[in-house]
């Protein structure tokens, strides 16, 4: 899959960008994450990703963690998704440049060179406690290309072996500085790896917006991308059992 960038934002703080919520109101980041709280009672917080109905590709990223007085959800950070918005998983197809809709656990791989890891970037890990990090290491190519036994999975090739729809992570410097793995037809069960199987999408990650020359933030083909700080503040507050709810507002109440 070929990434262009999305934020997320803080669950503490007024990072840039936030948008203070209105006291004494539920609002939909806090319904969806009772919702998710009840089909997953180990989980403690919720990263609700609300899309756009005006703009497609843009979105919303809040934070929701679960208090004894239920779910308070964070400042609401702006945050980019597919050029074509979202679409159910289940309907989507790889390259087809939308995110998934639906909830989903923070993601695991297996690298080529047998390491588990749940986060990954270019540079050293921020202080993610979640789940293992990964930096980037010369030959980590991410398999895109539909029903090939490579896709969904991390593997090793050279930079002029590793071609699009396929992605050189070395090479994705900035975009992929860090970046969270969100569960969506992941590891260890990849639809799009045989032949025949239907390649729902080969990777969806959590990473850092990609930038036009003049700084503005870009659509992605898939993933969630956030700017570089409310990307770290979110990583580093990540929990194991963390879940992801990707959505239109009235759709994802109905679906979580």
């Amino acid at each position: 899959m070929i990434v262009v960038a999305c934020t997320l934002g803080a669950a503490v703080g007024l990072l840039p960008g936030a948008v203070s919520a209105q006291p004494g109101r539920t609002t939909v980041c806090q319904q969806v994450a009772t919702n998710v709280g009840v089909r997953n009672p180990a989980t403690n917080q919720v990263i609700v990703v609300l899309a756009s109905f005006d703009e497609r590709a843009k979105a919303t990223l809040e934070v929701a963690t679960k208090t004894r007085k239920g779910w308070v959800c964070g400042p609401a950070m702006s945050a980019r998704i597919g050029r074509v918005g979202v679409r159910p998983l289940i309907d989507r197809r790889s390259g087809d440049g939308t995110t998934p809709a639906g909830v989903f656990p923070l993601g695991s791989m297996t690298a080529w060179d047998g390491q588990v890891f749940s986060f990954f970037g270019n540079s050293a890990n921020p202080g993610v406690t979640a789940g293992p990090y990964r930096r980037v290491k010369a030959g980590d190519c991410f398999g895109a290309t539909p029903n090939n036994v490579d896709y969904g999975h991390l593997v090793q090739r050279t930079k002029a072996k590793c071609q699009r729809p396929d992605e050189y992570l070395p090479s994705v410097k900035s975009t992929y500085v860090h970046a969270a793995l969100i569960s969506a037809n992941m590891e260890p069960n990849v639809s799009g790896d045989a032949t025949g199987e239907v390649p729902y999408a080969s990777a969806i990650f959590l990473h850092r917006f990609n930038l036009d020359p003049d700084g503005n933030a870009l659509a992605t083909s898939g993933c969630v991308s956030l700017g570089l700080n409310n990307l770290v503040e979110v990583l580093k507050g990540m929990q194991s059992t963390t879940m992801f709810a990707i959505g239109e507002p009235k759709w994802l109440l109905a679906n979580s």
